[in-house]
C-alpha cells in the first residue's frame, strides 16, 4: 500500500466517523455524537502534525521509522497484551466467584477493555523507551 493510498484510507475513515457523529447528533444522541466528532477532529489534527514531523525528518535525511522505534513498539505490544491477558483472566476468575450480582453492559465493558489495553500499551511503550 502506497503512502497516498494510506492517506486516502485514513481520511475516508475520518470522514465516515464524522458522518456517523453528525448523524448521531441529528438523531438526538448529542453526547455520543459530540464526543465522536471531537475525537475525529483531534485525530485529524494529531495526524496532520505527525505527518508534518515525518516529512521534516525525511527532508533532513533522517529515517523516522528506524529499527529502535519498531523494537520499542513490539516490546510494548507484547508487554501490554501479556498484562492485559493476565488481568482479564483475574477479572473473569473474580467474576465467576461473585457470580451474576454485577451486571455490566457488554458494549460498555468492551469499551473499558479497549481503553485499558491502549493505556497499558502506551505505558509499556514509555517504560521500554526509558529502559532501552
Amino acid at each position: 500500500m502506497t503512502t497516498d493510498s494510506k492517506k486516502l484510507v485514513k481520511y475516508l475513515s475520518l470522514v465516515l466517523l464524522a458522518g456517523i457523529a453528525i448523524w448521531q447528533i441529528s438523531s438526538g444522541n448529542s453526547s455520543f455524537g459530540s464526543g465522536l466528532l471531537a475525537g475525529v477532529i483531534i485525530t485529524g489534527i494529531i495526524t496532520e502534525i505527525r505527518q508534518r514531523r515525518v516529512a521534516e525528518m525525511q527532508k533532513k535525511g533522517l529515517n523516522p521509522y528506524d529499527e529502535r522505534a519498531w523494537s520499542l513498539a513490539g516490546l510494548a505490544a507484547y508487554g501490554a497484551v501479556r498484562i492485559f491477558a493476565i488481568s482479564i483472566a483475574l477479572i473473569v476468575l473474580i467474576g465467576s466467584i461473585w457470580g451474576p450480582e454485577v451486571q455490566v453492559d457488554p458494549y460498555n465493558l468492551l469499551g473499558v477493555c479497549l481503553c485499558a489495553l491502549l493505556g497499558i500499551y502506551v505505558a509499556s511503550y514509555y517504560y521500554y523507551n526509558r529502559k532501552i
